[in-house]
């Protein structure tokens, strides 16, 4: 089950606004050896290098990160199809894991805050210069 809210009083974001931390657990059933290996979601954009190129469309793919090895993949099946040879089902067992973490919540919201400030200040700046100029 997901934690609930933060702080006692704090209120709770709505559940599509959530921030969940995903990872594959890796247990080994020969000694009994548990692994976890981080799950990211990325976004590779393409950066037009010459004039009048036509854009390439972004690539949305998932990362895992096993030690050094970072292993790519275009869905969960993919990943799936690469772990289950790197980790065969003789020997290992795989699961997919997630939770709630609500300290990244509380990073972005305290981000968007700074960003807010950042852009009130900057609207000030630009009006004041302005009105100098009157």
């Amino acid at each position: 089950m997901p934690e609930k809210g933060g702080k006692r009083g704090e209120k709770d974001l709505p559940e599509s606004k959530w921030i969940y931390r995903y990872w594959v657990e890796i247990r080994d059933l020969r000694d009994g050896s548990r692994r976890e290996l981080p799950l990211s979601g990325m976004t590779r954009i393409h950066l037009c290098g010459k004039k009048n190129s036509p854009p390439r469309p972004n690539e949305e793919f998932l990362e895992l990160k096993d030690g050094s090895t970072v292993i790519e993949g275009k869905d969960l099946d993919d990943i799936a199809a690469q772990l289950r040879q790197k980790y065969p089902d003789e020997t290992h067992e795989r699961f997919l894991r997630e939770e709630r973490d609500c300290e990244a919540e509380r990073r972005k919201a305290a981000a968007m805050k700074d960003l807010i400030k950042l852009l009130a200040q900057a609207a000030v700046d630009t009006w004041e210069r302005e009105q100098a100029r009157k």
